[in-house]
């Protein structure tokens, strides 16, 4: 899992050092490190730079760097992240989300689902009679890669 990490972080170097000269702008890192999975400010990410000696716009960062600010940086728990945004969308607060609202989310935000793919998942979910998905069953379906 250490190797597959640290292929994806070369991966996400190279795909965002634009011009191929082996930095990362100050711009480029903030969009890297997101790409990665992890959620944070543009302070944090400034606050970051600046502990490894780099700071202002101008700054440019090389893949040793790179990596040294990616392994500084608390692994992602994808779970945890999931529960989080969809507690988001739960009015209620009772760990459930309409099934009508998730495929709003899944379908035309970030990226979409077409409405067969929801609808195969949505064959996997249990719904409830009010037509509800609880959270925990369908975390539980994701991170089984079902």
């Amino acid at each position: 899992m250490a190797q597959q990490n640290k292929d994806l972080v070369g991966e996400a170097f190279e795909l965002f050092d634009s011009d191929g000269d082996g930095h990362l702008l100050v711009s480029e890192v903030a969009s890297a490190i997101r790409a990665l999975g992890h959620v944070m400010t543009d302070t944090d990410i400034k606050n970051m730079l600046k502990k490894i000696g780099v700071e202002g716009r101008g700054g440019r960062v090389d893949l040793n760097r790179f990596r040294q600010m990616h392994s500084s940086l608390p692994a992602q728990n994808y779970t945890r992240q999931l529960e989080e945004a969809l507690r988001t969308v739960d009015k209620e607060g009772g760990g459930f989300v309409q099934a009508s609202e998730l495929k709003h989310l899944l379908t035309n935000m970030g990226d979409r689902l077409s409405d067969d793919d929801f609808n195969v998942l949505l064959e996997e979910l249990d719904i409830d009679s009010s037509g509800r998905i609880q959270f925990k069953e369908f975390v539980r379906l994701l991170a089984s890669g079902r």
